[in-house]
């Protein structure tokens, strides 16, 4: 045991304060598991229902993206191959561009723009034959984006595709004409308050990214002038965009993200809304393989990186995007040379994986994100895995994916909760949200700057709604302070 540290294994012995809290909030202690040690010890600070399963959320996404991290290497980067059939003469393409996605996390809509600019830069102006985008690499891993909860067109319920765009979703830019100024004031956390002054009050912009073809939106919407209280709400089909509701001009630039159903179809559209823009004259289709079609044994005219791994992981643990998750995930067989993914061959995977390096149950995961009631974990295990991580040469790139305490990504919200909360820029932490969970787990310095381990987990009816986040702040500022 390390000196200093008091092990706090039973409900009667929890701190005081976070037993208050469970309290206050109306839960009961077999409704919380927590896990908190230092860093090098196996002897815990707090065990509370440390064995007990629970479901994770989004503190899930630690175990994906950290295995990734351990079998890819930060620098590991995926590749989107571009092969062409036929000739090309004068700039003309008598044949087929194929695009055999390989499933980059991030292939935003500026990204396709730099993919598919390469090929005018590769000598091919104008195609005279179909864009095949080969999205095979993964198989069967699409759900019913309303399956989770019925709101299927929301931004999280994205579904991972070998040939995701955008993160599966359209961006809706509502852009009226005007200029940021400032008002003077300052928000809690000390940072200039920003307001738009509008210069035009009856229409504002609307833009979709990417461009989508055989699409339908409008290009501009009526606007009304004075308080920024009220937006326009949207809503896809399969060919266009609706839009009901009044967009106010005083809230300067606002952006929406829809989840778009058909991720194929959805990718078919990009990718030909993008090329017409290059190429007007185009008359071809742009379609997903038939059954016979395999991609040319030759290389590929060109192979486009994605960002690297350390750039992935950051993105999904800071801002807690599920589909990049589930990407990076479904990634795994394809990097030990396996030519198709599938869930049941990920998990296969990541399971082997927790049972070679760790002594605790592996997590129970039918998805990788964490957006799922079915997915279980104990505290106990998840604080093995981060202390396992905590040993490694790439522990850094790991914790720096971490939301900073009351300064960034999901954890910025703590120092609105509590300006003045100890854990703040003391703790790395990943949060997780569900309608019947809360939980966190990360790195926290204890008062002497020693790294604990701390992981905590609410499963409780309306657990978000009952505010039991307060149980797992207080969680932290026993660490910060210990």
């Amino acid at each position: 045991m390390m000196v200093g540290v008091l092990a706090i294994q039973t409900q009667a012995n929890l701190p005081d304060s976070i037993a208050k809290k469970i309290s206050e909030l109306q839960l009961t202690a077999d409704q919380v598991s927590l896990w908190v040690a230092p860093v090098g010890s196996d002897t815990p600070l707090i065990s509370h229902h440390a064995d007990t399963l629970r479901t994770p959320a989004s503190t899930q996404k630690l175990i994906t993206t950290a295995i990734a991290l351990q079998m890819l290497g930060k620098d590991f980067r995926w590749f989107t191959h571009v092969y062409h059939t036929g000739v090309v003469a004068d700039g003309v393409l008598y044949g087929d561009v194929i695009i055999v996605g390989q499933g980059d996390p991030s292939l935003t809509h500026e990204r396709l723009v730099s993919l598919m600019s390469y090929l005018p830069a590769k000598g091919i102006r104008h195609i005279q034959g179909d864009i095949i985008v080969d999205n095979r690499a993964f198989f069967n891993v699409a759900q019913n984006p309303n399956a989770f909860d019925g709101y299927g067109q929301r931004a999280y319920n994205a579904q991972p595709n070998a040939l995701l765009i955008n993160y599966g979703t359209v961006e809706i830019d509502v852009l009226p004409s005007g200029r940021q100024v400032s008002t003077g004031e300052l928000d809690k956390a000390g940072r200039l308050v920003m307001g738009f002054l509008s210069t035009g009050d009856n229409k504002v912009a609307v833009r979709i990214l990417p461009p989508l073809a055989d699409f339908h939106a409008p290009s501009s919407l009526t606007a009304q002038s004075g308080a920024c209280d009220g937006e326009p709400s949207f809503r896809l089909s399969d060919n266009a965009l609706q839009s009901t509701g009044t967009a106010r001009s005083a809230c300067g630039r606002v952006s929406y993200w829809l989840n778009f159903a058909d991720g194929d179809d959805f990718m078919i559209k990009a990718v030909k809304g993008v090329w017409q823009q290059l190429d007007p004259k185009f008359t071809g289709q742009v379609r997903t393989p038939k059954a016979f079609e395999t991609r040319p044994k030759t290389l590929p005219l060109f192979s486009f990186p994605s960002r690297a791994l350390s750039h992935q992981i950051y993105d999904i643990n800071q801002y807690s995007n599920n589909v990049m998750t589930e990407q990076v995930a479904l990634s795994l067989p394809l990097a030990v040379g396996q030519t198709v993914s599938t869930y049941p061959k990920t998990f296969a995977l990541m399971d082997g994986w927790w049972q070679s390096h760790l002594s605790s149950p592996a997590p129970i995961m039918s998805r990788a994100s964490g957006l799922c009631r079915d997915c279980q974990v104990s505290v106990k295990a998840m604080g093995e895995l981060l202390a396992y991580m905590a040993k490694q040469d790439d522990f850094e790139t790991f914790k720096q994916s971490l939301p900073v305490a009351g300064r960034t990504g999901t954890m910025a919200k703590l120092a609105y909760r509590n300006a003045n909360h100890p854990a703040i820029e003391r703790a790395f932490i990943k949060t997780g949200t569900l309608d019947d969970v809360t939980s966190m787990a990360g790195y926290v310095l204890d008062s002497q700057n020693r790294l604990y381990v701390a992981v905590g987990m609410v499963n409780a009816p309306n657990a978000s709604g009952r505010g039991a986040v307060a149980v797992l702040d207080e969680m932290l500022a026993v660490v910060a302070q210990s």
